[in-house]
């Protein structure tokens, strides 16, 4: 049995490290669009206010010149021959004649307009207007800046930023994502020492992580925790296996023998014989279970030497003789598909010829009459597999996790076994370094595969 196996499953999904960055990334991006969408804005009021402070300043400066030296003063000053003392420039005054006070405003105006010069072309100024009385005559003083250049700057500005914080953002997701590498590196080590599958509690690495991370520090102490609770439960659940196995053996053996002194010392009637005979059935039964639960135990308490140097096929073959009434009397064929002689080295003989028995008898006594059972052996990488398959009644997909559960049996039809056949066979694989495979499909077939690192000849 695994511990922690579901829940520790890799998945493809991505890390935890990698969200973080590119949420972080995303949320940047955000930020810059933004910015970069209101920057025409803040641009704008800035330069305009700044413009428009120039502008008053400049409109102050010619009505001083008006009121000391008269307009003649400003067509001097600004070296103009333009009609209506217009100079229409990048920077322009121009003054102009009111013929109608109505029409004339009594408050200074700050706009944007667009000016055609006297070649035809046309230009987008800021103009700040102002009314005023010189000589009795009503006149409007514009005072205007061109604003086409700022426009194009603005504009090139804007990109210019934009590129400039993009390559920021860039910058900055790989540095995050640098940073919260190193930042999870403690929680990716728990997850690879700690919450890997082990066969059992015992095999579980109790090493501390070193983090100055306080959270990931109490993660690994309480799993740490959690893992010794568990292996000091495991242990006694062991011991008590172990001990109540060997305590309930010799009661059972007494009783059979007196039983079967019984049954040939004394005449009894065919009615007490056949109680009897099922009572001795009954503790052949106990006996058994009794024998099994001990093998477990002992296999999972190290109890058993892992020694010997073993040639699997040599060793597949006794298990064939061995079994080979039972394959004549369900009429069922061998197919073997040796492709590699394949060596294990350290193990225990008897241990896998146990396995690889109690695996051959579940495909016998779960197949068709005149079916097969193909054997396989290879060599992938630096693994070899071997896969046992038959042609039986095969078993459901949601009942494949449970096979391996004590006592647990899916098909109750026959009364042969006792559920702790296959239990047996994957403690033994475990002891072996072994990982167990099994497919099935109702009314196809099952295959179990065992799979470990190659040793070939």
């Amino acid at each position: 049995m695994k511990f922690l196996p579901n829940f520790i499953k890799r998945r493809k999904s991505p890390t935890i490290q990698t969200k973080f960055a590119i949420y972080n990334g995303l949320s940047k991006l955000i930020i810059v669009l933004a910015f970069n969408a209101i920057l025409p804005v803040i641009v704008q009021k800035l330069v305009y206010d700044h413009i428009d402070k120039r502008l008053v300043a400049r409109s102050e400066r010619v009505l001083l010149t008006v009121k000391k030296g008269g307009i003649e003063e400003i067509t001097l000053e600004q070296d103009c021959s333009f009609e209506s003392y217009n100079i229409l420039k990048e920077e322009f005054v121009a003054i102009y004649p009111i013929l109608d006070p109505r029409k004339m405003s009594r408050d200074m105006e700050i706009n944007d307009e667009e000016w055609r010069s006297s070649n035809g072309e046309t230009m987008k100024h800021r103009i700040i207007k102002r009314p005023f009385t010189y000589d009795n005559q009503l006149y409007e003083l514009n005072v205007g800046e061109g604003i086409g250049s700022i426009e194009q700057l603005k504009n090139t500005f804007q990109q210019f930023s934009f590129i400039i914080m993009l390559f920021f953002v860039l910058v900055s997701l790989f540095i995050d994502l640098g940073f919260v590498t190193i930042l999870m590196r403690p929680l990716n080590k728990i997850m690879e020492r700690k919450l890997k599958p082990v066969p059992s509690p015992n095999n579980f690495d109790f090493t501390k992580v070193n983090t100055t991370t306080r959270e990931f520090n109490k993660l690994d102490t309480r799993i740490n925790e959690m893992m010794s609770m568990l292996k000091d439960a495991f242990q006694i659940e062991k011991e008590f296996i172990s001990n109540v196995s060997h305590e309930l053996q010799t009661p059972i053996s007494i009783i059979q023998n007196r039983l079967e002194n019984l049954m040939i010392e004394h005449e009894l009637n065919e009615e007490v014989m056949i109680k009897l005979s099922d009572s001795q059935r009954t503790l052949n039964r106990m006996s058994k279970i009794i024998k099994a639960l001990l093998l477990i135990s002992k296999i999972e308490n190290d109890q058993y030497l892992k020694n010997e140097k073993i040639d699997l096929l040599q060793l597949l073959e006794e298990v064939l003789e061995e079994i080979e009434e039972r394959l004549i009397e369900k009429d069922i064929k061998i197919i073997r598909q040796f492709y590699e002689n394949i060596e294990i080295n350290p193990g225990n003989k008897a241990l896998l010829y146990t396995m690889f028995t109690n695996v051959i008898n579940n495909a016998i006594k779960y197949n068709k009459a005149g079916g097969n059972i193909i054997i396989t052996t290879k060599t992938i990488g630096n693994e070899f597999t071997i896969e046992i398959k038959d042609t039986g009644v095969g078993m459901k997909k949601e009942d494949i996790p449970t096979i391996f559960d004590r006592f647990k049996r899916l098909h109750n039809s026959t009364a042969e076994g006792f559920g702790l056949g296959l239990p047996i066979v994957k403690t033994i694989a475990n002891f072996h370094q072994m990982k167990v495979r099994v497919d099935s499909e109702v009314g196809v077939g099952t295959s179990f595969t065992f799979i470990s690192e190659s040793n070939t000849d």
